[in-house]
């Protein structure tokens, strides 16, 4: 088939050299309407007929109730010989056009965007590179990618989109495992919903932790290749973190903001276990250096972070329980904790966490931001078995988490433990009820069915090997996180957020003698927790709090 480009008045429609189809991208006011359009094209086609009715180049046509599902088939000739036949179909999501071979290394292109609002594409340069860990392997399909878009002369060039920031630097997310390909976006989405702002809010307000962004459709190399999430980078303009002070003749460079990714699960990343970091590296343990890049500044510094991790792992109870909040954001890593749990992160306990200090030489306080959020609502890292129960069943508890939240779970300094269960609650009667977070999944779906996206993702991966084989059912995935997100919230509500009875210790729901062995247990064990347990609050499990039980008893 001739690669013929095709216009509809200014706009592009982009071939699919997979389906034989033209997509064009139009305003969402478009759809249920008609839609009169110039026909162009660069080839000289013969005897061209939409859906039957002749027409000629620069002709007007009318496409009668665009819809989603609606296809215009297309029938022309060059000559005798050769006959396109295709259909054109419409989309109110932007499309972006991706051409060349990539791999971990930037490599300089064009991208062509085509979107809804603009009466014509838009020509862009820019630098790309897979991005990703485990989906950024040799075998993968559905890749993702990093663009940094440059001027001709190879310069920074900040680009706009969706009303959001002006950067330079964007991220296309695949959702390559995902069976719904939006889980990333809707459960970034709610964190940043609800997430208490950073410590340094005061100073720097429009510090966000988690980034945003919306759907495109993607063509690879005149190939289409799916709905893909374009978002902003985590990365230090994000969070508002203070700049690195560039040296000058008389003294050396000033780190001030910092920014760690952790990237892999190791007993550093855990905090675990202690081990001495290397400035003159781009990674300590499993976490990688963000800001200052290390391309640009090196030596690096871990100091901040490296007293953070030396902390958790090294100290007492005591001190841990007096000077934690001196290390971390306390009120941030409360509501971490929660949604991690509601959301059953089974890679963001440990890995999948950026983590911060706004600026070191003024305060060497950790807070945190999310990214990579994939492996929630009932989704596995690999989806052979589809589903798996054990894994990711809705009462399945988050067991994988670094050594700093059981830390806190255990001996709940500041009463940790209370204000998780209270903060809980909190949101349970908003943000968090059954209702508003499967609404969200409807809401970022409806546009997807309604202009044919989530048709064109199917018919191209479905049974890929990126998602084990399986078939691609949107509408059965939707029922499945709705069951997942109803039996989730009530199994949270009952065990590790379950509101608190005074003196009910083993947390059965009634105040007998089973609390007062349960306080004993604890005594007799030595080193053990005292989120409720210590009735009398002076940071000790003794007789003292056996006889604040006996006396909830006899109601005294």
């Amino acid at each position: 088939m001739t690669q013929a480009q095709i216009t509809l008045g200014t706009r592009r429609a982009v071939l699919d050299s997979l389906t034989g189809n033209w997509l064009c991208s139009v305003p969402d006011t478009v759809f249920n309407n008609n839609f009169e359009a110039t026909f162009n094209c660069t080839e000289p086609w013969e005897n061209i007929t939409i859906d039957g009715q002749p027409i000629n180049i620069g002709d007007s046509y009318t496409f009668t109730q665009v819809a989603g599902d609606k296809m215009y088939h297309l029938v022309a000739h060059i000559g005798d010989t050769i006959t396109i036949d295709g259909n054109i179909c419409f989309t109110f999501n932007p499309i972006f056009e991706l051409t060349g071979t990539f791999n971990d290394d930037y490599q300089v292109t064009g991208v062509i965007a085509n979107m809804p609002a603009n009466q014509g594409p838009i020509n862009m340069l820019t630098k790309v590179k897979h991005r990703g860990g485990s989906t950024n392997t040799e075998n993968r399909l559905k890749r993702n990618y990093h663009f940094k878009f440059i001027n001709p002369d190879s310069t920074k060039m900040d680009r706009k989109f969706f009303g959001l920031r002006s950067d330079n630097s964007w991220i296309l997310d695949a959702g390559q495992i995902d069976m719904l390909r939006i889980r990333n976006r809707v459960a970034t989405e709610l964190w940043m919903d609800f997430c208490t702002p950073p410590y340094y809010a005061d100073r720097e307000p429009k510090a966000l932790s988690g980034v945003r962004g919306d759907f495109i459709e993607l063509f690879l190399n005149g190939k289409y290749n799916g709905i893909y999430a374009l978002t902003e980078a985590m990365d230090r303009k994000q969070m508002r973190l203070a700049k690195y002070e560039e040296p000058d003749t008389i003294q050396n460079g000033t780190f001030h903001g910092m920014l760690w990714k952790a990237k892999a699960i190791d007993v550093i990343t855990r905090m675990s276990k202690f081990y001495g970091y290397n400035n003159n590296r781009d990674m300590w343990g499993g976490f990688e250096i963000k800001y200052p890049d290390p391309d640009d500044v090196m030596p690096t510094d871990y100091s901040t972070l490296g007293n953070a991790v030396k902390f958790v792992v090294n100290s007492s109870r005591n001190e841990f329980r007096q000077h934690v909040a001196e290390y971390f954001d306390m009120p941030v890593i409360i509501d971490y904790w929660i949604y991690i749990n509601v959301i059953l992160g089974i890679d963001s306990g440990v890995k999948n966490i950026y983590w911060a200090t706004y600026d070191q030489t003024l305060d060497k306080k950790l807070t945190l931001a999310v990214w990579d959020l994939d492996c929630t609502f009932g989704q596995n890292w690999i989806n052979y078995p589809l589903h798996n129960p054990t894994a990711v069943g809705s009462n399945v508890p988050l067991s994988t988490a670094a050594h700093l939240f059981w830390r806190l779970i255990e001996i709940s300094p500041d009463s940790f433990s209370v204000k998780a269960v209270e903060r809980y609650q909190q949101l349970r009667q908003g943000v968090l009820s059954e209702d508003s977070i499967k609404q969200r999944f409807r809401d970022r779906l409806q546009p997807l069915f309604l202009s044919g996206a989530i048709a064109r993702e199917t018919q191209r991966w479905t049974k890929a090997y990126d998602i084990s084989g399986q078939p691609l059912d949107f509408e059965a995935e939707l029922a499945y996180i709705e069951q997942w997100v109803d039996e989730r919230l009530p199994y949270m509500d009952n065990s590790r957020f379950r509101p608190y009875i005074m003196g009910d210790s083993n947390r059965d729901g009634i105040v007998d003698v089973a609390d007062v062995n349960n306080i004993i247990q604890f005594m007799l064990r030595g080193d053990a927790p005292m989120w409720y347990e210590d009735m009398n609050h002076d940071d000790m499990l003794d007789v003292a709090d056996i006889n604040a039980i006996i006396n909830i008893m006899l109601g005294k």
